[in-house]
């Protein structure tokens, strides 16, 4: 699986095996989705090794993760003061919400023309998992991710996925944890999407998948 593979919302039961996967990358998706859902606020000050300890992991990956996000502008290493936290504006988080809206949503609209029966079949066993997953009171983290996943390949446009994957980094991967209250709404307009999937409506899976982004672009970005 790699990197043009990932949904909005990578999860770290997804992609911990990705080839070429290492401990830096998946510490910097922690300390990034650390800092977009508010968990480290703007001006806070990082303690390397306690981050590593925290993480179960030594200094070093911690250190390189942080020099990958200081290139994302996340945060900002200097000699004497060290790790400081720059985190994003609302707005900026607004804006990665609602490129997000669009991209996938295109992405959708092609998916509802190009997508094949058994395709179909995954996307639709996926969103009654994720239902069941919920009723249960397990998490819906790694079925969500999948869900979009196999929607955007069955778009057959590279080019469209690596900019989704490129735009998905800066979602928060934790979204439907750190806002359980939005999960039903989430279940529901993934039956919708399907239902236009298997209509090959393209007009109306772009409407419900813009329309899904537009919930969580709010919540989250309210909270920062």
């Amino acid at each position: 699986m790699d990197e043009a593979d990932e949904g909005p919302w990578a999860v770290a039961g997804a992609s911990a095996g990705r080839l070429g996967d290492t401990v830096r990358d998946r510490v910097a998706r922690e300390l990034r989705d650390r800092i977009l859902t508010g968990r480290y606020e703007r001006g806070e000050r990082l303690d390397l090794d306690a981050v590593g300890a925290e993480l179960g992991t030594s200094r070093t990956p911690v250190r390189e993760a942080c020099l990958a996000l200081q290139t994302e502008g996340l945060l900002r290493m200097a000699p004497r003061s060290g790790v400081t936290v720059l985190g994003v504006e609302p707005q900026e988080v607004l804006d990665n919400f609602l490129l997000m809206a669009r991209l996938s949503g295109f992405a959708a609209e092609l998916a509802a023309q190009r997508i094949t029966g058994a395709e179909l079949a995954e996307v639709a066993g996926i969103s009654d998992a994720m239902r069941e997953a919920s009723q249960a009171g397990k998490s819906i983290a790694e079925p969500n991710w999948r869900f979009h996943r196999e929607i955007h390949r069955a778009c057959r446009s590279r080019r469209l996925i690596s900019l989704i994957a490129q735009t998905g980094r800066s979602i928060p991967r934790t979204f439907l944890e750190v806002f359980p209250e939005h999960v039903p709404c989430a279940l529901d307009e993934h039956d919708e999407l399907v239902e236009a999937l298997r209509r090959r409506d393209g007009d109306e899976a772009r409407r419900v998948t813009e329309r899904h982004y537009a919930v969580p672009a709010e919540l989250v970005s309210g909270v920062r």
